[in-house]
């Protein structure tokens, strides 16, 4: 980076290049899952490189989707698209960390936009 930079330009860049994958990644649901997945590491970094007040929650997103992402994955991996097979029935309880990680997402954008003056 130059020295003239501006070091909130990159978090702006950062964090609406997360958004927008966290966002594109909604429309596909399996596989979009690991846009999602990125989008919010993005977020998360981007978030506490420069120390936004709001930094600990990003992460706590980041994890929740991750959880439900792996779990995803690993049910995905062992019973294909049958949810009847090879997995009991309360492995899908773990998946709802990856939408409550992404609704945590969604509330704390709107936090943004509506009470906080800046990014």
């Amino acid at each position: 980076m130059s020295k003239d930079s501006n070091p909130e330009r990159v978090l702006q860049i950062g964090f609406y290049a997360g958004l927008l994958l966290v966002f594109l990644g909604v429309l596909e649901p399996l596989r979009g899952s690991l846009s999602v997945l990125f989008g919010s590491a993005l977020i998360a970094g981007v978030t506490y490189k420069y120390r936004d007040p709001q930094h600990g929650y990003y992460l706590i997103a980041a994890v929740l989707i991750f959880i439900g992402v792996l779990t995803l994955m690993i049910r995905y991996y062992f019973s294909g698209i049958d949810v009847e097979t090879a997995l009991l029935s309360s492995w899908g309880l773990f998946i709802l960390a990856y939408p409550i990680g992404w609704l945590f997402i969604l509330v704390l954008l709107f936090v943004r936009l509506f009470w906080m003056k800046k990014i």
